[in-house]
């Protein structure tokens, strides 16, 4: 299949093997009988450009055009890129957008020095940047280890499991 994708996507470059989030032989079965009408494939493509330019078209296979969609990483030890909240899917979080550097209202890629004269580029901290993480408002960035609302999180989400 890897092949097949590369050879009917142009610039598309699959560095590992595909992968089923099911069994296929599973997967066909159920399609016959009627008890699936959709199924996902997982693959990872070189570069953050082609990923996005993929997410926006569509990916074909055996000439058959499919939605492409990027995967999320979940759980509660993950911090969201839009409000840099532990758990968070930037997908589903409506949750106002945080700095992970300043803990200003911007997003951390939008993140800027004020500094005249700096030359590090937006979206990256610097010796300027007063850290604040915006969850405990501590004295750190976001996704430091010694945030304390991560264990917290992590114990919250195996509560309510």
């Amino acid at each position: 299949m890897r092949e097949e994708i590369q050879a009917e996507n142009e610039g598309v470059t699959i560095p590992a093997q595909v992968r089923w989030l099911s069994n296929p032989r599973t997967i066909k079965e159920r399609e016959e009988r009627v008890d699936i009408k959709a199924s996902s494939v997982v693959f990872m493509v070189k570069g953050k450009k082609v990923a996005q330019r993929r997410v926006s078209k569509e990916v074909t296979a055996a000439g058959v055009r499919y939605m492409v969609e990027p995967y999320t990483n979940a759980g509660p030890d993950i911090l969201g890129e839009r409000c840099c909240g532990w758990g968070h899917i930037e997908c589903k979080c409506n949750h106002q957008r945080k700095c992970g550097y300043c803990g200003g209202l911007h997003q951390t890629d939008q993140h800027r020095c004020n500094v005249v004269g700096c030359r590090l580029k937006q979206g990256a901290s610097c010796s300027h940047t007063q850290e604040k993480c915006p969850n405990c408002k501590g004295n750190h960035i976001a996704f430091s280890e010694q945030c304390p609302k991560k264990p917290e999180a992590i114990r919250i989400s195996r509560q309510s499991r």
